[in-house]
């Protein structure tokens, strides 16, 4: 059973996760449209680009893209989002004694709801074309899963560190575009010399990407053996960004 300490923390990150997704779309005449707008835009926009450029050679080239940009809007609008957070939420931090990772947690949840609608809606869509195996959709809670550790983990650690360094947030700001091309997005590794794959998998998103497409696509995995350094470096940054924070946390009130 939980203790009062920790049904308070569930309760006040719960709390703080709606707030965050209410404040997102208020005064937005589109509201919560805007979950599968932002992703549908920038898929057409893309696709549209990188079909004629660059020789991929997958069926339904749009879905394709689209199930990558999903997973990566929701890590990378993650990450940029939360590194600056502490910094803004300073008058609250000054005010109040509560858990810190609640700021950081609250918009990674919320992040996580607009993630599962537009998931949803995508395998809508997959069904009716007949695109979905079951038995791969199986490992999708398991893709959920790995991004969200993997994004709560370097959101926590950046957040921590630009506390303290503010160049933090503009390293983020200037990293995320550049990390975007260097995962297989808008390509397949096939694109990509076999001697190189290894580097491309000390990338974690790049087995993220990978998992999310097996699961609502059925597109093979193209190095198994890799996916574990991946899963390991995924966990190495959960942990490891999760201990930076609770150790730096306590600074907070000074820093910002």
């Amino acid at each position: 059973m939980f203790s009062e300490k920790h049904h308070f923390w569930l309760e006040f990150v719960w709390a703080m996760t709606v707030k965050e997704i209410k404040a997102r779309y208020k005064h937005a005449i589109l509201g919560f449209l805007w979950i599968i707008l932002n992703p549908l835009l920038q898929m057409l926009v893309i696709g549209f680009v990188f079909q004629f450029f660059l020789p991929v050679q997958v069926d339904n080239y749009f879905l394709f893209l689209f199930s990558g940009l999903l997973p990566w809007i929701f890590f990378s609008f993650t990450l940029s989002k939360c590194t600056p957070a502490i910094v803004y939420e300073r008058s609250l931090i000054k005010k109040a004694r509560f858990p810190r990772e609640a700021i950081i947690l609250s918009i990674v949840f919320s992040n996580v709801f607009h993630l599962l609608v537009s998931l949803a809606l995508l395998l809508v869509v997959l069904l009716f074309v007949g695109e979905v195996s079951l038995l791969q959709l199986a490992l999708l809670p398991v893709a959920i899963l790995w991004i969200t550790l993997l994004a709560s983990g370097l959101s926590l650690l950046a957040t921590a560190l630009n506390a303290r360094f503010r160049d933090v947030n503009f390293f983020v700001q200037a990293v995320v575009p550049l990390w975007f091309y260097a995962t297989p997005i808008v390509y397949t590794l096939d694109l990509i010399p076999h001697n190189l794959h290894a580097l491309f998998y000390l990338n974690p998103m790049t087995a993220v990407i990978e998992a999310f497409r097996f699961a609502l696509l059925g597109l093979p995995i193209t190095q198994l053996p890799f996916w574990f350094v991946s899963i390991v470096v995924s966990l190495v940054l959960c942990v490891f960004g999760w201990l930076v924070f609770q150790r730096e946390s306590q600074y907070f009130d000074d820093w910002v």
